[in-house]
């Protein structure tokens, strides 16, 4: 296994992600209705453009938000900015219209506290809110993610009332972690380039896109929150009318 010290200073994966994000900001170019991509200060991502000086997390994110549009039936936006505040991007899954969104303010439905999830997918094209958002994404590059993390995860879905919730990991977890979220209804992936799968994630970006995009399509189907949520009530129901 490939021991890494800090996503933020490895070179090879960092330029993984970003050429990953090059080709599928094309591909979206060339499939969808979207007429510009854009990272920093308004420029134009190609192919032959410099991995960004930016921390390495937003480079998850970005690969997050284009893997959502590649995996739709269709997409419109007149420009997608992959770093920051962008949104409404019109998608189509499954013959329904959805909205992505990334670095939007929500409140949250019990505790109207402001939240600032990664990426939001909405079921209307109003600004997110906890009637609307049906689905959140979270890039995290921090070397732990413990129960007191999954914890926190799960209170803020809870709050905002999502059928689904995926954190992508740079760094692999304890398979109990993952176990332990999954149980809250919560998908936790990792990329994996600190795992067997190194050298091919950094010599092949389709493999990474492909990793990002099936990952995602899979909890969207999945729907685990939303699940999770109606089981819980559930048992609670039935522990109220036997005591």
């Amino acid at each position: 296994m490939y021991l890494l010290e800090s996503a933020d200073k490895d070179d090879e994966a960092r330029s993984a992600l970003w050429k990953a994000i090059c080709i599928a900001s094309k591909e979206i170019r060339y499939r969808f209705r979207i007429d510009n991509v854009y990272e920093r200060n308004g420029t134009l991502i190609g192919n032959n453009t410099k991995t960004p000086n930016v921390a390495t997390w937003p480079l998850v994110e970005a690969l997050c938000l284009l893997g959502v549009i590649i995996r739709a039936e269709d997409a419109t936006a007149k420009d997608v900015s992959i770093f920051g505040k962008t949104g409404p991007i019109e998608i189509k899954e499954a013959g329904i219209v959805k909205y992505l969104w990334a670095q939007q303010i929500i409140k949250g439905d019990k505790s109207t506290l402001n939240g600032r999830p990664d990426l939001i997918i909405t079921s209307t094209s109003d600004i997110p809110n906890s009637r609307n958002a049906i689905g959140v994404i979270e890039a995290k590059c921090m070397h732990k993610i413990g129960a007191q993390t999954v914890r926190s995860e799960f209170g803020k879905a809870h709050d905002l009332r999502v059928a689904t919730y995926l954190i992508w990991s740079f760094y692999s977890l304890p398979k109990k972690v993952i176990e332990g979220a999954k149980r809250l209804g919560i998908n936790i992936e990792t990329l994996g380039f600190d795992s067997e799968w190194r050298r091919d994630l950094i010599s092949n970006p389709e493999v990474l896109i492909s990793k990002v995009v099936n990952a995602q399509h899979q909890a969207s189907k999945e729907k685990r929150f939303a699940y999770t949520l109606e089981k819980a009530s559930r048992e609670a129901q039935i522990k109220l009318l036997e005591n």
